[in-house]
């Protein structure tokens, strides 16, 4: 008999999206970009994304049994969507303070900032526009408040303030994801501060060393889980700085891989929860060997890994639409709460069309607003630059005027004269 909390289903409906990565389509996946990223990151970000869809898929049981949706008492589905955030926020945070670390020149974070709310607002905007539009449908909002109007405005702000549902009908239509996006963009808004340090040998690694042991000194001491998160991004700034810095394991990529599968292990043999110190800790350290070589014996550089890292965007977004599509068909809502293993051939099923849901998203939203945030941003460039062309040089424009000569510069040009 399965069990709703047995490890291996949710192994099993991830080889079963294997195949489903392979077909034609998953070619067009990608945003084309030059940047230099670490293969084995692409790939390991569709993995944490299924993660978080798997703890989501258990805590579902429970919202269509009960109604509540809570944390699930199982040590391994309960930890294994928060080791996805971590990551996540881990990954972020390695990315974008390399970006400082290996700026030539100042970075133009007006354009940086530009790219990002193309990256993530289009299929947000998508995600949370379709849930606005359920709770329309449900006809349990009250048009009569200005609160609500107010909250479908800041829902709609990609991502900044999260989504808060506009009425209690459907709390969960999105498996309440959105609440990382304002960690992300808090972490985003950031980095003109965080630059300052970037460029001075010992504050860009005193700085993420700093910031960690804060974190951690506030973990213990009963902070709140904000402390926590900020530690997680401090480890990927870590991360970033030992990397730049040269300081990696040089150890064959298979142990690197061995090693970085025992700490995640670990992490759920010993902790019921990854917010905390230890499990933050070795979620910075398996990153780390990641970043190093780990590849978790090929898998993560797999072409099908990668692809799949492409669309984690909108496998973790839209999981819980996929969920409400599925289960809002009674009698397969009736044949999953059955027993245990008829709600794993659902969720199968539902994974199934997440992945689906996200390759579509990515192909006719994701990419076209990147492409669109990068023409944008290539405007707002030449604009910026030709401003400072004219700011500088405003004599250019202006030929009939006489240009200031120093007394100095007429003194040497008469001396070069006369020798």
């Amino acid at each position: 008999m399965i069990g709703l909390y047995d490890i291996w289903p949710a192994f099993v409906v991830v080889a079963l999206l294997w195949p489903l990565a392979g077909i034609p389509l998953f070619q067009r996946v990608g945003f084309e970009s030059n940047s230099t990223r670490v293969r084995a990151i692409d790939g390991m970000r569709g993995y944490l994304a299924l993660a978080v869809a798997l703890h989501h898929a258990v805590i579902y049981h429970e919202l269509l049994a009960t109604g509540a949706w809570k944390y699930p008492p199982s040590a391994f589905y309960g930890p294994l969507g928060q080791v996805g955030v971590s990551l996540f926020f881990i990954i972020s945070a390695y990315l974008f303070w390399g970006k400082l670390l290996s700026a030539k020149s100042s970075v133009d974070f007006p354009t940086l900032l530009l790219k990002r709310a193309f990256r993530i607002g289009p299929l947000y905007i998508l995600a949370v526009g379709t849930a606005m539009a359920l709770e329309v449908a449900d006809a349990q909002i009250d048009y009569s408040t200005f609160a609500t109007y107010e909250r479908a405005f800041f829902n709609l702000l990609f991502g900044v303030f999260g989504y808060v549902p506009l009425s209690s009908s459907r709390v969960c239509v999105l498996a309440c994801v959105t609440w990382t996006l304002p960690y992300e963009w808090l972490f985003y808004f950031s980095l003109p501060i965080a630059a300052i340090f970037s460029r001075h040998p010992v504050a860009r690694i005193g700085l993420p060393a700093v910031l960690l042991a804060f974190s951690i000194l506030m973990s213990v001491s009963g902070g709140s889980a904000t402390y926590g998160y900020l530690g997680l991004f401090a480890g990927g700034m870590l991360c970033a700085t030992l990397e730049a810095n040269g300081l990696l394991v040089k150890w064959h990529r298979h142990a690197l891989s061995a090693v970085a599968l025992v700490m995640l292990v670990c992490i759920f043999a010993i902790y019921k929860t990854a917010y905390a110190p230890g499990p933050m800790l070795l979620c910075i350290a398996t990153f780390f060997l990641v970043v190093t070589g780990a590849d978790f014996f090929g898998l993560l550089t797999a072409s099908r890994s990668v692809r799949l890292g492409e669309i984690s965007f909108g496998i973790y977004l839209l999981q819980g639409l996929a969920f409400v599509s599925i289960f809002s068909i009674a009698p397969l809502r009736t044949f999953a709460m059955d027993n245990a293993a008829q709600y794993w051939l659902v969720i199968a099923m539902a994974m199934v069309l997440l992945v689906l849901m996200a390759l579509v998203a990515h192909l006719v939203v994701e990419k076209p607003g990147v492409s669109l945030g990068k023409g944008l941003a290539g405007v707002l460039r030449l604009s910026t630059q030709r401003e400072a062309r004219e700011t500088t040089a405003p004599d250019a424009g202006q030929p009939w005027r006489i240009r200031d000569v120093s007394q100095d510069s007429l003194q040497a040009t008469h001396g070069t004269q006369e020798r």
